[in-house]
């Protein structure tokens, strides 16, 4: 069963996902640790999607299946980092984190990750159509 979220929806839902994260905590009017952390985190996964094998990729250095790993392995970072740095422990950002937190895990699940297969069988890298 083919996922509802293309590599091309994915990449789009990441940038977004970054931009909210340099943004959003700062007009919500959180502390400087959780701005920073909340910038940390949109900015690697900001350049993490800018270099993966996608439609809207800066430079495509690693393919969409590294991406996918990277993903994985950047949840548990996600869900334990505010718990240990004690962001979780402001209102707003509490809020902001499980909310995102919530995109993360939801992305991760609806993307059509053997998408990439289909695209090496057109001839390579992904194409925007």
């Amino acid at each position: 069963m083919t996922k509802p979220i293309t590599p091309r929806q994915h990449g789009l839902i990441d940038y977004g996902f970054s931009a909210s994260m340099l943004t959003l905590p700062s007009l919500f009017g959180m502390s400087r640790k959780a701005r920073l952390f909340f910038a940390m985190f949109g900015a690697t996964q900001g350049t993490v999607n800018a270099i993966t094998d996608q439609p809207f990729a800066i430079a495509p250095l690693i393919s969409f299946r590294t991406h996918r790993t990277v993903d994985l392995g950047s949840t548990p970072l996600y869900a334990l980092a505010p718990l240990l740095t004690g962001v979780a422990r402001e209102g707003k950002a509490r809020v902001f984190w499980l909310l995102m937190g919530g995109v993360l895990v939801a992305v991760y699940n609806l993307t059509d990750w053997q998408a990439t297969k289909a695209a090496k069988k057109r001839g390579g890298r992904f194409r925007l159509r």
